[in-house]
């Protein structure tokens, strides 16, 4: 089982779209995979899960996992074939003050994903350095970073990177993601370990957030980054 983070301490870069589409992308090719949501913001919770209940989300969430409220496997929702959700909720932000200082609620954590069935789980994290962060990337094997071309890419990474190297986590990868031609060209000039393949930009991304449902357009570049990333 390989575990990997989705993370990015800038805003609107797509990283809750990366992890369902690359998540979703390794379910299609046979891989049993669960994504974790481990932002207080809840964007993938409720690209899946929109119309679950509030109290069943938070009863079964992240939050009450690390409180040991609930275990873990009974927490999952399978969404799709292959493919699981562990949901969060806004409450998940009292974790920093409640767990911060306990490093037994992470290890506990660590120890109950390593006693799941699945090939890959997948971690969306906050834009920030918060214990939500740093849960995801003390179980990462892999940490993937969504860039788009701006003045803050460089400095958006390094802060990453050096959370990883906090972590014993390897060096992260940067994706260009939802970026057009143009800008995928610049990113590629920029030095950042960066992957070959890049998500081109479209408005399918847009409508698949506002729907709540996977886009069958935009399949092929996933599955060349999994290979990519994976192999």
């Amino acid at each position: 089982m390989k575990s990997i983070t989705i993370a990015s301490l800038k805003g609107g870069v797509g990283k809750t779209t990366l992890a369902i589409y690359f998540a979703a992308s390794l379910a299609r090719q046979k891989k049993r995979v669960l994504l974790i949501d481990a932002d207080p913001n809840n964007n993938l919770t409720d690209f899946f899960l929109r119309n679950e209940e509030l109290d069943s989300l938070q009863s079964k969430s992240l939050y009450n996992i690390l409180k040991g409220r609930v275990s873990i496997s009974d927490a999952i929702r399978i969404v799709e074939p292959g493919l699981g959700v562990v949901p969060t909720t806004p409450e998940l932000a009292k974790a920093q003050n409640e767990f911060g200082a306990n490093p037994g609620t992470a290890l506990r954590f660590h120890n109950a994903l390593k006693s799941l069935d699945f090939d890959y789980i997948i971690f969306d994290t906050p834009p920030s350095l918060t214990y939500e962060l740093y849960l995801a990337l003390y179980n990462a094997d892999h940490v993937i970073c969504p860039i788009g071309f701006s003045r803050w890419t460089i400095q958006g990474y390094q802060l990453i990177a050096e959370a990883c190297a906090q972590n014993n986590v390897t060096e992260p990868v940067c994706v260009p993601f939802n970026v057009s031609k143009k800008d995928s060209e610049r990113i590629s000039e920029i030095e950042l370990p960066s992957t070959k393949t890049s998500i081109p930009k479209s408005a399918e991304f847009a409508k698949s957030a506002i729907n709540g449902k996977l886009s069958e357009k935009v399949w092929d570049e996933f599955s060349d980054l999994t290979k990519e990333i994976l192999r």
